[in-house]
């Protein structure tokens, strides 16, 4: 798989809004057109949109004005959209690429930005080699460079004016293939579904600048839970119950999961610590090197967030390696994300995403001699009975 390919979609015509393209030659994507949705119950356009076959075609001013930012550099603010234990995460108004910022002092930590900038790269690398092989259907942003807080004087000098005061200090950072945030008629359907029906409350929270920066959790182990008041959009907790009643697709949600861990095993020797499964899009990609279109929008399930993670020697013994991986997987978010046994059909696709990915991968690797895929999913099954349940 070329370097984008993974995060955008090539666009083989001009048709309508109806017509359909393919990401990767297996998977057809269907567009919905973001004016005709706004006509529908904020049910229907939840379980349309919320689809890893959806492209929405949208005119909002978010589109606008990154389509206008990149010919014209006084539009390329740099905006805070994240945070996280190591770090800022900043969009570059624009520019396909968001920036992670470390927090001072964070350089000294094991979880330091330049291994998680190692470990992502590494992860990258697994899921573009056997993303086809797998049929795999989780992206990874790309990260495109590290930038160290010496040295690097032109970046620098441009970037730090640039920056809410309180960040214009020189801090180890990286940059990274930004997730676009669902689009607006997505983020007023959750706001009316799950939040409030109440139309000024609901507009106050539309308005904000921080529920713009709308990605979605997708919590298969989880059946319900609370919402942040503060900003409920940014980072929005899709519960298991919730996409039930919507109507997504959760068999195909949880074989996705189950891929997408077997690769980051087994494909990049990672333990998976802490990492997040969000929906978000990414802009279509154009013919003949034109920058994408983010007016049609891909809806995308990413996996991101390495900064907690560490790397597993596949050459260690194989109950040294299981222990490792079946570890990280009851700790943290992964016991939201990775479905549990009392949810019986759930949690049968999710293993047969993952013996199946898991399979593929350890005979490319020649370890499918060491390692046995059913015998890790059963060690799994019971360990995550013991702490889980």
């Amino acid at each position: 798989m070329s370097e984008h390919r993974g995060l955008n979609l090539s666009d083989p015509s001009t048709g309508s809004d109806a017509s359909y393209i393919t990401r990767n030659s297996r998977i057809a994507e269907i567009y919905l057109n973001a004016t005709q949705l706004e006509q529908l119950p904020d049910t229907v356009i939840l379980e349309r949109c919320l689809s890893l076959r959806s492209v929405i075609s949208t005119t909002s001013t978010f589109s606008q004005l990154l389509q206008t930012a990149r010919k014209r550099p006084h539009l390329q603010q740099i905006n805070q959209i994240g945070v996280g234990l190591q770090g800022v995460v900043f969009e570059r108004v624009g520019k396909e690429s968001a920036l992670k910022k470390e927090k001072p002092g964070n350089e000294s930590l094991s979880s330091n930005l330049r291994k998680e900038y190692t470990i992502h790269c590494q992860v990258s690398a697994a899921f573009d080699r056997y993303q086809l092989l797998t049929n795999s259907e989780t992206l990874v942003p790309k990260a495109f460079r590290f930038i160290p807080k010496t040295g690097e004087e032109l970046f620098w000098e441009e970037l730090l004016p640039k920056l809410p005061q309180e960040y214009r200090i020189r801090d180890n950072s990286m940059l990274l293939q930004r997730i676009l945030p669902l689009p607006k008629v997505v983020r007023r359907a959750l706001i009316n579904k799950f939040i409030t029906t109440d139309v000024s409350q609901a507009s106050t929270l539309l308005a904000d600048p921080r529920n713009k920066h709308c990605l979605a959790r997708v919590y298969l182990g989880k059946e319900n839970g609370t919402l942040s008041h503060e900003s409920p959009l940014r980072n929005f907790p899709m519960y298991l119950d919730n996409m039930k009643e919507i109507g997504i697709d959760t068999i195909k949600l949880a074989n996705a999961l189950g891929k997408a861990y077997a690769t980051l095993h087994w494909g990049a020797g990672v333990n998976g610590d802490d990492i997040e499964f969000v929906f978000g899009t990414t802009a279509e990609q154009r013919l003949r090197g034109n920058p994408p279109d983010v007016q049609h929008r891909a809806v995308c399930l990413f996996l991101l967030d390495f900064g907690q993670c560490d790397i597993v020697d596949l050459s260690q013994e194989s109950e040294t390696v299981y222990q490792a991986f079946k570890g990280a997987m009851v700790t943290g978010d992964n016991q939201y994300f990775i479905p549990h046994a009392n949810q019986p059909e759930l949690f049968a696709a999710f293993k047969e995403g993952y013996s199946a990915a898991g399979t593929i991968i350890l005979a490319d690797k020649r370890l499918d001699s060491k390692f046995d895929m059913k015998e890790f999913i059963q060690q799994y099954e019971e360990y995550a009975e013991d702490f889980l349940y």
